[in-house]
């Protein structure tokens, strides 16, 4: 099978396209492992968000060896605090340590110097506008793309406001094409099979579950969860929802976003049609869960694996 693989993509420019989606996106590294150990060539790489993450660190030259070996060093703790709340005007992540975990991790390369041409996706959050980074410095790329609106504070260059690229084109099946691929392999981590039951709303409680770490939810995320329902009216809906069997307000809000993102990668793949949509099974990752890459990779290379064989 492999040397009829290779045989197919031997004459192509592949493009790779690598969708947003937190902690989910650790999967496109098994992905990328698949792929290489079928020989298969990447020519052109894009991402969103974490996408534009995992795939500006393997454009730059890193092997995805190194890649996964960095995912699997993160921990609960260092999780904790890449991501502690540090409260700026317009997001409660600065995102100062993230910048500084992206340099250490990726030096000063600007991407138009990088061995695999790369384009990042960010978000005007004020125009709606969609960028593409495909020149300059590479971190400043990636911090801008992975800036999740609220919880990041957005990146201010050329008199935009950038946010998560995953606002305007989740999976960027387009800039793939653009970019020069005819052959493209998209990845999707945010499939409607993956998205969470919306009644489920279990209840986070301090005492009992800070002490278990596959059971931890992020400093952050509680932050934004208490700046959400921090409202009388709410609060008091709140106190009534379960007899009414409705979900509480933040799972209103998450899937709010994520049936908007579902209906944008449906359209992007009705339209622009990628040869590939490897969508791996990580409905049960949270958005913060980097701490589980282990078992999020596997994920990714049993999706990549499955969809391959059909050739």
């Amino acid at each position: 099978m492999k040397n009829e693989l290779i045989k197919h993509f031997k004459k192509k420019k592949v493009g790779l396209a690598l969708g947003s989606g937190g902690a989910k996106g650790l999967s496109h590294i098994g992905v990328i492992k698949y792929l290489e150990e079928m020989g298969i060539k990447i020519d052109f790489i894009t991402g969103s968000s974490i996408g534009a993450l995992i795939g500006g660190a393997y454009a730059s030259g890193l092997s995805i060896e190194e890649i996964e070996d960095i995912a699997l060093e993160t921990d609960l703790a260092s999780t904790i605090k890449l991501f502690s709340p540090g409260f700026g005007k317009s997001g409660l992540v600065t995102g100062k340590k993230v910048r500084e975990f992206l340099t250490s991790m990726l030096g000063n390369k600007n991407i138009e110097d990088m061995p695999i041409p790369f384009t990042a996706v960010a978000a005007d959050i004020i125009t709606g506008e969609e960028i593409h980074f495909n020149k300059g410095n590479l971190v400043e790329a990636i911090r801008s793309s992975i800036s999740i609106p609220i919880v990041f504070q957005p990146v201010i260059r050329n008199n935009n406001v950038l946010v998560d690229g995953g606002l305007v084109n989740p999976v960027p099946i387009n800039v793939a094409r653009e970019m020069g691929a005819d052959y493209i392999i998209a990845v999707n981590i945010l499939s409607a099979k993956n998205s969470p039951d919306p009644k489920s709303d279990k209840k986070f409680n301090n005492k009992t579950d800070l002490g278990k770490s596959h059971k931890i939810i992020p400093v952050m995320e509680r932050k934004l969860e208490n700046l959400i329902i921090d409202h009388k009216w709410i609060r008091n809906f709140n106190k009534n929802k379960d007899k009414e069997n409705l979900p509480g307000m933040k799972k209103i809000l998450n899937r709010s976003v994520q049936i908007a993102q579902e209906k944008l990668i449906k359209l992007s793949i009705e339209l622009y049609k990628p040869d590939v949509l490897i969508e791996p099974e990580v409905g049960n990752v949270g958005i913060f869960d980097f701490y589980k890459a282990k078992e999020i990779i596997k994920k990714g290379y049993i999706a990549a694996e499955a969809f391959m064989k059909e050739y």
